[in-house]
């Protein structure tokens, strides 16, 4: 079945022109409006872009009424950012069954950019939500989370060009043609999109609009030094699991042992447990053990914190590499692509070593993640701590010798 997107109408059309629950006030001079005219407001907003004629473009059909509030181009901006990748999608699901019949390295580098791709539209689809369901005074307090989701998106677009390998004819061409036909103008459209937020205080200044507005920003860390987007029922698990006896707080919802005393003998079993519809954290202990698996935590299984019995002691373990013909981004022996994943206490690896070239140990793409306390990565292998993710965050992290890179 082709995995070509469908977008609902009401998921993407944004309330162009429609300021939801808010009311501005336009500075007047003689009677006459501060915006003289849609021109007028289409050049300010895109003052502070890179590519202007774009921005002009894209932006053109913001008219009358609607040129007076910042919060209509903004929408604009998304939702023309949100087409382009669709349709990069689309193509590269046109691209996987061109391709079928090709080598195993083309066909991995067209579904990781599926697979990344998928996670942009779940970035602007966050974008796409909080323009609709906040006044710009609310758009603006948040324009660091808005900032972050848009240069997830980049990263997203990046990853994927950067999987397909140039010294290959047939990879450099499919990758020359993806990029002129649509990935190309996701950068850019990203990138328009990102100016002008980083631009909003100036503009809503320029547009004369007094909300009082104070400079946007957000602390990494709050007081307590936990990250200042987990939750309060986050801050107070992750006080518990700051304390001495720790997991004897923790109820975990299933247990994964190998010697058969849990409900799983191996940890993709417990992740695939993981209910529909589930609300709240989903915990999950694994035992002491060498876990030869290769695991992914598919963008449905939020909110799972996933503990073990000490690194050293708990073990994930896997050994694909690039050198025996696997992309990079699949190489990973743990993956988690969903939003809230906390892990603690346990080892992640992968075995390949310097001869097998690029091997993840651990890749992270999914938003709002914590590794915590000492889960150790072995030394050798990449860790991807977020691929294009919007914020996470590693705590006591050891990684012992030489590590390639660490991938923010």
């Amino acid at each position: 079945m082709s995995g070509k997107i469908v977008v609902s109408v009401v998921s993407l059309i944004l309330v162009v022109g429609v300021a939801i629950g808010v009311v501005v006030t336009v500075n007047k001079k003689g009677g006459e409006p501060s915006i003289q005219s849609d021109q007028k407001s289409v050049e300010i907003i895109c003052q502070n872009t890179d590519d202007k004629n774009l921005c002009h473009n894209t932006l053109s059909s913001v008219k009358g009424l609607d040129a007076a509030d910042p919060k209509a181009y903004i929408a604009t901006a998304v939702k023309a950012t949100m087409d382009s990748v669709i349709k990069a999608f689309n193509m590269s699901d046109r691209l996987a069954t061109e391709h079928a019949d090709k080598d195993n390295g083309t066909k991995m580098a067209i579904d990781d950019c599926k697979d990344l791709l998928q996670s942009a539209i779940q970035s602007l689809q966050l974008s796409t939500d909080m323009v609709q369901n906040n006044n710009i005074h609310a758009v603006h307090d948040q324009s660091a989370d808005f900032k972050n989701w848009l240069s997830a998106v980049i990263s997203y677009q990046q990853a994927c060009m950067e999987g397909f390998d140039d010294g290959k004819e047939g990879e450099k061409k499919i990758k020359e043609q993806f990029q002129i036909e649509s990935l190309d103008k996701v950068q850019k459209l990203t990138a328009i999109t990102l100016d002008i937020v980083s631009g909003l205080s100036h503009i809503l200044e320029k547009f004369g609009l007094k909300l009082n507005l104070k400079p946007a920003s957000r602390r990494l860390l709050s007081k307590d030094g936990y990250p200042t987007w987990f939750s309060a029922s986050d801050r107070k698990l992750l006080a518990q699991l700051g304390r001495k006896g720790w997991r004897s707080h923790i109820t975990p919802n299933v247990v994964v042992a190998q010697d058969g005393s849990g409900q799983f003998k191996t940890i993709a079993e417990a992740i695939a447990s993981y209910p529909n519809n589930f609300q709240g954290r989903y915990n999950i202990y694994v035992k002491a053990g060498v876990y030869d698996e290769y695991i992914t935590v598919p963008k449905n299984a939020v909110n799972i914190l996933l503990y073990g019995d000490g690194p050293g002691k708990t073990v994930v373990t896997g050994h694909k590499n690039f050198r025996d013909g696997v992309k990079t981004m699949q190489t990973a022996t743990f993956a988690n692509t969903a939003q809230g994943f906390i892990a603690k206490a346990m080892t992640f690896e992968n075995t390949a070593g310097a001869d097998g070239h690029q091997a993840v140990a651990f890749r992270n793409q999914g938003d709002m993640s914590a590794i915590i306390e000492a889960a150790q990565f072995t030394p050798g292998q990449f860790l991807q701590a977020g691929v294009g993710s919007g914020a996470d965050w590693l705590k006591a992290l050891h990684v012992p010798h030489a590590l390639d890179f660490v991938k923010p």
